[in-house]
């Protein structure tokens, strides 16, 4: 299994999956975050982008989170095969 770190959600493309390593931002941001279930170690692949490229669906656990590019911008994760 190849990895790199140092990429944020936003990076990953159609068929790749991540492990996060860490939610920046303002609290109140990783708070929502967390209660959603995605904090250290949560496995996550992009599902679907919208026409215009913003915002991208992600898939985290059973569910689809959508977020802005500028907020999956504060996550990083290492890129799992």
């Amino acid at each position: 299994m190849s990895s790199m770190s140092g990429r944020t959600l936003s990076d990953l493309k159609p068929g790749q999956n991540g492990v996060v390593l860490a939610v920046s931002g303002d609290i109140h941001f990783k708070q929502r975050l967390s209660a959603l279930g995605l904090v250290n170690g949560t496995k996550v692949s992009l599902s679907h982008t919208a026409p215009l490229g913003n915002p991208r669906a992600y898939e985290v656990f059973d569910y689809i989170l959508s977020l802005r590019n500028e907020e999956a911008k504060l996550i990083t994760l290492q890129l799992t095969s």
